[in-house]
């Protein structure tokens, strides 16, 4: 289409974790956060979120990791979401990856400027319980990019 678009890592942050004492425990909240300014109105943002996670301590619990963009869940493609469930009483961290890529919430299309990116836990409605824990004795990282729509 003529137009020029330009890549770029626009935010980053880590959260080194070195022991059970430091890792998150928080079963809902917000977990990791990053703000950026977004160069160009017709890109979209790849987020990418790495820790290791787990839900414990008691059978059938469940929580569910998910970006939120200045608050908002994103709806263009789809909401960019990974969850966990327990089935019996045990404590298996697992590495996880959540990654994926947004053009659009709620509010509208992500334009250009000032944006702020969270990632947080909760729990599923599907599960009555969650005992969420993200991070155990490693390197976190939330890190965002501005891409070009394949147009």
């Amino acid at each position: 289409n003529g137009s020029t678009c330009h890549v770029g890592l626009l935010g980053y942050t880590s959260d080194s974790r070195h022991s059970g004492e430091n890792s998150n425990e928080a079963d809902s909240g917000q977990i990791a956060e990053v703000a950026f300014t977004k160069k160009q109105n017709n890109t979209l943002l790849r987020l990418s979120y790495s820790s290791n996670i787990r839900t414990a301590f008691r059978a059938n619990t469940a929580a569910r990791w998910y970006f939120l963009i200045d608050g908002q869940e994103c709806s263009s493609p789809e909401k960019i979401d990974i969850s966990m469930s327990q089935s019996d009483s045990g404590n298996t961290h697992i590495p996880a990856y959540l990654t994926g890529v947004c053009s659009a919430t709620s509010a509208g299309r992500i334009g250009q400027g000032q944006h702020n990116i969270t990632v947080h836990v909760g729990q599923l409605t599907t599960h009555p319980t969650t005992d969420a824990h993200s991070g155990w004795v490693t390197l976190s990282f939330l890190e965002v990019q501005e891409i070009c729509p394949p147009f």
